[in-house]
């Protein structure tokens, strides 16, 4: 459970920003929230910017990745 406190201004941008998006305070709230402390992470410790390397056996050249997906000739 949070409590806050706004300013009237705060809670006038809040108050229409949710009526626009057809929510209600409380929602629009928790959504602010939810990606104000989600845009909070560091990148270094996102797990979707570190990715753990896999073997998959196939082997592949990826210098020649553009020219196949591209089409371009050489």
């Amino acid at each position: 459970m949070v409590q806050t406190e706004l300013e009237e201004r705060e809670y006038r941008i809040l108050r229409e920003a949710s009526r626009v998006r057809g929510l209600s305070i409380k929602e629009g709230l928790r959504e602010a929230a939810l990606e104000w402390s989600t845009n909070q992470i560091p990148f270094s410790e996102d797990p979707l910017f570190r990715p753990k390397s896999r073997r998959t056996g196939v082997r592949s050249d990826a210098s020649k990745l553009d020219k196949q997906l591209y089409r371009e000739r050489p």
